[in-house]
């Protein structure tokens, strides 16, 4: 301690999450159902509404931080919890269609807030077997 009486302590109010999927299409379900895994326990997520949005066209990173910034919103204007995601490719675009429900207080504990997906060190890369994406949460 100093003389003051505190101090300063290395402290991130981030979350970088790494998603790695077989094809672009599955790295965007996954991306999904990962940032609704850092917000609750979606094994007690139900399945009864679906629901769909996509990113419209443009760069891929553009495209897939597009989605999760929408999927974000479902939680953060609807109070929509998804419990699973699944993204098609339509001519270019991709489109994501979740299941799940709105949040009841009585059965869903939301673990953290998350306030936003970030454009800050985004990177989506297609390997030779996967495609990995790396993402920036702002909590």
């Amino acid at each position: 301690m100093t003389r003051k009486g505190y101090r300063l302590l290395p402290h991130t109010a981030d979350l970088l999450v790494e998603v790695r999927a077989a094809d672009f299409p599955s790295l965007c379900a996954a991306s999904v159902e990962a940032v609704f895994s850092l917000l609750t326990d979606r094994r007690k997520v139900r399945r009864i509404e679906r629901r769909t949005f996509d990113a419209g066209s443009g760069p891929r990173e553009d495209r897939f931080l597009s989605l999760l910034r929408q999927a974000l919103l479902l939680f953060s204007l609807d109070r929509f919890l998804v419990r699973e995601a699944s993204a098609t490719m339509l001519g270019g675009r991709i489109v994501v269609a979740v299941q799940g429900e709105l949040l009841e207080g009585a059965r869903h504990i939301v673990c953290r807030e998350i306030k936003a997906v970030t454009a800050h060190a985004l990177a989506v890369t297609e390997g030779p077997s996967e495609f990995t994406a790396r993402f920036v949460l702002d909590v």
